[in-house]
């Protein structure tokens, strides 16, 4: 009688964890960072294309890249004041929108470093990775921005500072606003 009731015991104490450990289903936010993986990717193949064909990490942004006819054909821009630009019109704040992506990106030149450039990743307009900021960040920045480019992860990094002599993005986020930096060595 003793082993049943331990048995019992042992079967209700199982289920109960298992019942409180439950967590819904993570396929959707594992799509999108594959997507985030391949939009890194994209992005760095990019500039490496840019500067195997003789252009100079010190101006490298959106617009110069879309200037060169490096971007992709479906990656268009309509008009500065458009809403649905996927490339802005402006060298200090060109920024890039993938067709089928909310993930807005934008690429500058390293000011302290003529050898790397930085990615501002804003994830705001994701409700999938929102959903999850910290890890999405996280995630994003340590396994894409880190180990996939070499690149360094700024968690904190928010705004671009069009002020003349800074142009620079500041650290002025959190680890779960869904905006980070990183910065590419080449």
């Amino acid at each position: 009688m003793p082993y049943l009731v331990s048995s019992i015991i042992a079967v209700v104490s199982a289920m109960v964890i298992m019942f409180t450990r439950y967590e819904a289903d993570d396929s959707t936010i594992t799509a999108e960072l594959d997507r985030m993986k391949s939009m890194f990717v994209t992005v760095d193949g990019f500039v490496n294309t840019y500067v195997e064909s003789g252009g100079n990490l010190t101006s490298v942004n959106f617009e110069e890249l879309y200037n060169a006819g490096i971007l992709l054909g479906n990656i268009k821009r309509t008009s500065p004041a458009a809403t649905t630009d996927n490339v802005k019109n402006d060298v200090k704040k060109s920024t890039l929108t993938f067709p089928g992506s909310t993930v807005v990106w934008q690429l500058i030149p390293n000011k302290d470093d003529s050898s790397s450039y930085k990615l501002l990743v804003d994830m705001t307009k994701n409700s999938t990775l929102l959903a999850k900021g910290t890890f999405a960040e996280s995630f994003s920045g340590r396994e894409y921005c880190e180990k996939i480019l070499f690149g360094t992860f700024q968690t904190k990094g928010k705004t671009y500072d069009a002020t003349a002599g800074s142009e620079d993005f500041k650290e002025d986020g959190t680890n779960k606003d869904g905006l980070f930096v990183c910065i590419v060595y080449k």
